[in-house]
């Protein structure tokens, strides 16, 4: 790698950790704030997270039309990011149930479609993918690793119990990730293109017979794996454990992801996606399979840390897959109509059918969640997931896109 190949896998790398460090500050404790701190019922949860993913599938389609035509997706992902720090600092203050649900909602409205945005950037200044992604992207979960310990010590050092302090980190990390996008080289500029009202490009890649069945299938894993995002934090919770140390223990999960991640590209190379993608499921199966047994102690440590491995070998190498089949036009639509399939429909059905089992999880007389009952749904869903990549998924390597959609004069600069 040259020099010019350092200083590119250096930005990226920064741009991916600061992203899910904001991430990280909110998505695993945000539940536990909901319903401690705002005292909301497990249906009011799950409506305010199901709200992200409404919104979640309407901007996506919206960015899939801006970025890369009306501005540069460099430019867009810092704009998202300093008005996503604006409207989180006015949630922070909010107590009632429908302001906290329309300000989530507009919040997951600007932040969603950056997950995609950082994809889309990243691929675009990636000569080979398979290679580079998962190096890259690793310093995204070192990012969602660190803000558990940054917001634990904050927490101890200068808190004083109030879960809010996790917010108002992600409000800070924003407006930082905002100024550094600012200075990021715009990866891909048109030059005398008509625009045409549709991402038709985007949609074509989309519609290809395997890219619809892995993003089907990643509808539904994303769909079960809301479960997590709802249940985790209350659940450790359960144990005895204290709140600050919630999202160090759940980032228990980011580091068998990091491992994943460092050895991902190697495996890329000499296994068939398809074995990959049942590894990943398979991850997902016996993490929901350890929470319904209830099992304290290093058991269930073992089952947070494979959250990060069904990230590792699903949810990347599916997206990998994407922008495989994507060339440099249709790519950052590609992946915001991923987003919309994943972030979008599949988290609305999750997290509102998990916010109705926590409520019917509820034994007569009681409480609190009967847990067993809550990760039995999630855990059947899982083996459907499995199922599915069997049926569906051809049993070949992955391998780079077999046509160009189209070949048209452009201007390329910035970090390659």
């Amino acid at each position: 790698m040259g020099k010019r190949g350092r200083s590119s896998y250096f930005q990226l790398s920064t741009m991916m950790f600061l992203e899910l460090f904001v991430n990280g500050c909110t998505i695993p404790i945000l539940s536990l704030y909901l319903k401690d701190y705002l005292h909301f019922t497990g249906t009011q949860i799950g409506w305010i997270l199901a709200t992200s993913a409404v919104s979640s599938i309407i901007s996506p389609v919206l960015n899939a039309f801006i970025a890369d035509r009306l501005i540069s997706a460099e430019r867009l992902l810092a704009i998202s990011h300093f008005a996503g720090a604006a409207v989180m600092m006015v949630f922070t203050v909010q107590k009632d149930f429908v302001p906290v649900l329309l300000l989530y909602m507009v919040y997951w409205s600007i932040i969603g479609p950056t997950f995609a945005l950082t994809a889309a950037i990243t691929f675009h200044h990636s000569a080979d993918a398979a290679k580079s992604f998962g190096g890259i992207r690793l310093w995204g979960t070192l990012g969602w690793f660190a803000s558990a310990w940054a917001i634990s010590f904050l927490w101890v050092r200068f808190g004083s119990g109030d879960l809010r302090i996790a917010l108002h980190v992600a409000v800070i990390s924003s407006v930082i990730l905002g100024i550094y996008s600012l200075f990021l080289p715009v990866g891909l500029a048109r030059k005398n293109e008509k625009i045409v009202l549709l991402p038709i490009d985007s949609i074509k890649v989309l519609l290809q017979p395997e890219v619809l069945s892995i993003s089907i299938l990643s509808l539904v894993i994303t769909f079960v794996d809301r479960f997590y995002i709802f249940g985790a934090a209350p659940f450790i919770k359960s144990f005895g454990f204290s709140e600050n140390s919630v999202m160090p223990i759940l980032s228990i999960g980011q580091i068998p992801e990091i491992l994943g991640l460092a050895v991902l590209g190697y495996f890329l190379k000499r296994f068939p996606l398809k074995k990959i993608l049942l590894a990943g499921v398979l991850f997902e199966i016996i993490r929901f399979a350890i929470f319904f047994s209830e099992t304290s102690g290093a058991i269930l440590f073992a089952g947070i840390a494979f959250h990060g491995l069904t990230y590792a070998y699903f949810f990347i190498p599916a997206m990998i897959f994407l922008d495989s089949r994507s060339d440099k036009y249709s790519r950052a639509g590609a992946h915001q109509l991923s987003a919309m399939l994943n972030g979008g429909i599949g988290s609305f059905a999750g997290n509102l059918l998990a916010g109705f089992a926590a409520d019917f999880s509820r034994l007569p007389g009681e409480s609190s969640i009967y847990y067993p009952l809550f990760w039995a749904i999630p855990m059947v869903l899982s083996v459907s997931g499995f199922i599915g990549v069997m049926l569906l998924i051809k049993d070949h390597h992955l391998r780079p896109g077999e046509k160009v959609l189209r070949e048209e004069p452009a201007v390329e600069s910035g970090i390659v």
